[in-house]
C-alpha cells in the first residue's frame, strides 16, 4: 500500500448551513407531532453523506423519508407495546425483556445491513452481509459471559464486533478484508479501566483516610470534612472520566477499525487521537450548555469535519477504476428499532 496514491477524506460542511436545516427540522418536527422527524433524518444524513468528499467525488444517502418512518413505526409501536405491558402486566414484561434480547442480533444486523444499503459513492451502494447467527454469538453469546467474567470478556467482544462490522462490509461486489487482532483491544480497554478506576481510588483513600482520622479520636464529622476534598474530587472526576473513556474507545476503536481493513486495492489510514476527541467533546458540551443547546449543529460539524479529517483512502491513481455492481434494497425496520432503543451498534 505505500506507492498507493493518498486520498484525503474531507467534510466541507459549515456549521451556520446546517443551523438552518437543524433550527426547521426541530420546528416541523413539533408542529407535526414528530411524523416530520423520519424526513428530518433524511434531509440531516443526506446533508452530512453530501459534505463528505473523496477524490472530488461526494457520498450519497439513500433512503427515503417513507422507509425511515415505516421502520420508526414498527419500532415506537414495540416500545409502546412494552411500557403497556410492563405497567398492566410487570411480569410478562419480562417475557418481552427476553424476546428484545433474542431479537437483537437481527436488529443489529438488519441495522448494519440498511444503513450500507442505504449509502453510496460514485453511484455504487455499499453493503453488509453479516448473518444472524454469527451476530447471535456475538451479541447474545458474549455478553453473557460480561457477568461472570466480570467484565474482562469486554475487550474480546469489542474485537469480534470490529471484525464482525469489518469483515462483512462490501462495496459493490468487493468484500472487504480485516487484518487486526485482538491485542491492542485489551491495550484500549485496560487503559479505560485504569482512567475510570482513578476516581474511584481517590475516593477511597479519602474514606480510608477519614476512618484513620476517626480511629484516633477525631469526631466522626471533621474526619470526614478534614479529607472531603479527596471525596469531592473523586465525585467530579467520575462525571469527567466518562466523557474522556468514550473519547479514548471511539478513537482508539475507529483506528483500529479502519487500519486493518481493505476494499481490493483499497486501504485506509485513520489517525484519530483521543486527546483531540477529548478537547472537541468536553468543549462542545460547555458550549452547548452555554448556549442553551443552540451550539449543537456547530458541534456536529465539528466532530464530522475532524473525523473525516483524519481519515485517509490509499488506492490506485485513479479510483474511478474501482468499479463495482449495484446493490439490492433493505428495510429501515432494524436500523430505526436500534436507533429507538438506543443501540450503539456502530463505530461512532
Amino acid at each position: 500500500m505505500s506507492d498507493n496514491k493518498h486520498y484525503p477524506m474531507q467534510f466541507t460542511g459549515a456549521g451556520g448551513e446546517y443551523f438552518v436545516i437543524w433550527i426547521v427540522n426541530i420546528a416541523l418536527t413539533l408542529v407535526t407531532l414528530g411524523i416530520y422527524s423520519a424526513w428530518a433524518k433524511v434531509r440531516t444524513l443526506r446533508w452530512f453523506y453530501g459534505h463528505t468528499v473523496l477524490d472530488g467525488q461526494t457520498f450519497s444517502y439513500l433512503a427515503t423519508p417513507m422507509q425511515i418512518l415505516k421502520g420508526r413505526l414498527i419500532a415506537l409501536v414495540a416500545l409502546v407495546a412494552y411500557y403497556a405491558v410492563s405497567i398492566l402486566a410487570p411480569l410478562f414484561s419480562l417475557v418481552l425483556i427476553a424476546a428484545f434480547f433474542i431479537a437483537l442480533p437481527w436488529i443489529v444486523v438488519a441495522s448494519l445491513r440498511f444503513h450500507a444499503r442505504m449509502s453510496a459513492y460514485r453511484g455504487l451502494r455499499f453493503d453488509f452481509t453479516g448473518t444472524v447467527g454469527e451476530a447471535a454469538r456475538i451479541y447474545i453469546g458474549l455478553q453473557l459471559l460480561m457477568i461472570p467474567t466480570l467484565g474482562l470478556i469486554l475487550p474480546y467482544l469489542a474485537y469480534r464486533q470490529v471484525k464482525f462490522m469489518a469483515e462483512h462490509s462490501v462495496y459493490g461486489q468487493t468484500r472487504a478484508a480485516w487484518r487486526g487482532s485482538l491485542k491492542p483491544f485489551w491495550g484500549v480497554y485496560l487503559l479505560a479501566l485504569g482512567l475510570l478506576l482513578l476516581p474511584f481510588g481517590l475516593m477511597g483513600y479519602g474514606f480510608y483516610a477519614a476512618f484513620q482520622l476517626k480511629s484516633a479520636g477525631m469526631p466522626e464529622e471533621q474526619a470526614f470534612a478534614a479529607v472531603g476534598m479527596f471525596i469531592g474530587l473523586g465525585l467530579l472526576l467520575i462525571y469527567l472520566m466518562i466523557p474522556i473513556v468514550s473519547a479514548l474507545i471511539m478513537a482508539r476503536t475507529a483506528n483500529l477499525f479502519y487500519n486493518p481493513t481493505a476494499l481490493g486495492p483499497v486501504g485506509f489510514v485513520s489517525n484519530q487521537r483521543a486527546r483531540d476527541l477529548i478537547w472537541i467533546y468536553l468543549t462542545n458540551l460547555l458550549l452547548i450548555a452555554l448556549t442553551l443547546g443552540i451550539f449543537i449543529p456547530w458541534a456536529k460539524v465539528r466532530l464530522a469535519r475532524y473525523r473525516a479529517g483524519h481519515l485517509v483512502v490509499t488506492g490506485p491513481d485513479d479510483l474511478g477504476q474501482f468499479i463495482a455492481g449495484q446493490q439490492q434494497g433493505s428495510s429501515a425496520t432494524g436500523a430505526e428499532m436500534a436507533d429507538i432503543f438506543d443501540l450503539n451498534i456502530g463505530l461512532t
